[in-house]
Order: structure tokens, then sequence, then C-alpha cells
């Protein structure tokens, strides 16, 4: 971990494609709807600070099925309890008239297109949900479901960050 700390700056704004279930929280927790489970979101809030060291601003852009109800002047309870602990910037608009396979990647793929991102990781757990080509175009980070995001996978995360960040360069 410490060479992701070395070099300086690596932008200036990293955009986080996010989805929830399965990510910041686990199969165990499912049971019961939008319920975050605080173990994988502080790990991942404290993933996120650690990529902060490296960007001058980091936004999270939900792609979950959890934006769903989303209203930026008024929160539904399961999002106001994610919006106070991360950065959300907005969400990605649905892809209608898309088959379920690669419909996230469309999706995020539109979002970043008219957004200004020095980088874009997209964490999620479905790998189902990107094309082949969506997963060799944008830098993808993938969880473990049983799991959610831990501590163990900062480091994994923080790679696809710095990878990222040198797939823009190169564009």
């Amino acid at each position: 971990m410490l060479d992701f700390f070395s070099n300086g700056k690596l932008g200036h704004r990293l955009g986080v494609f996010l989805d929830v279930d399965g990510v910041l929280n686990t199969e165990a927790d499912w049971k019961r709807p939008f319920t975050l489970n605080p173990a994988c979101l502080r790990a991942f809030r404290a993933a996120l600070d650690l990529a902060g060291e490296r960007f001058d601003e980091v936004t999270v852009v939900l792609m979950s099925t959890w934006r769903k109800g989303w209203n930026p002047t008024y929160q539904p309870p399961h999002l106001r309890e994610l919006c106070e602990t991360l950065p959300i910037e907005g969400i990605t608009p649905d892809a209608p008239g898309v088959l379920p396979r690669g419909k996230r990647g469309k999706e995020v793929r539109y979002y970043y297109h008219r957004h200004a991102m020095d980088a874009v990781v997209v964490v999620d757990d479905d790998r189902s949900l990107y094309t082949t080509m969506d997963r060799m175009r944008l830098t993808t980070f993938f969880t473990d479901a049983a799991t959610g995001f831990t501590e163990l996978d900062t480091e994994r995360f923080l790679d696809a960050v710095k990878k990222a960040a040198k797939k823009n360069k190169k564009s």
C-alpha cells in the first residue's frame, strides 16, 4: 500500500460508481431490505479517504437499485444514512430497453462521459451486469457478496484506483 501514497497526485477528480447490496452490506443482511452493514460502510469509507489523499476530490455515484427514490432535496431513510456517510454526487440514469447483461456498464459510461472525472472505478459484486468489453474498458472492482467490502479489500481497491488513473492518462 505504500506504493499508492508515493509519487503525488493521481488526478483532480475520482469518480466511484457504487453498487450497495453486496458491497456495503452482505448476503446475510439482505433479510432486511435497505440495510447497511456498519463494518462494510466503515471499511469502504476508510478506503475512499485513502484514495482522497491522491485526488483533490472523490465523489460517489450510485448505480445501485438503491438509487430508486433518489431526490436531491429529500432522501428516504435508507438513503439518508448513506448520504451522511459518503460523498454521494448523484445517480446513474436508468437505461431502459437494455438487457440486464451490460446494463450497468452502459449507465456508467453515460454518466461519466457527461461529467469531468480524471479516473473512474466501478465497485460492484455482480460481474454479470457488465459485458466483457465493459470489464476491459472500465476499471472494475468486485467484492464478494458474502462479506461485502472489508478492510482486506482496501489494498485491491487502491490498486484499482491507481489503474484507473493510469488508464485515463493514456487516453
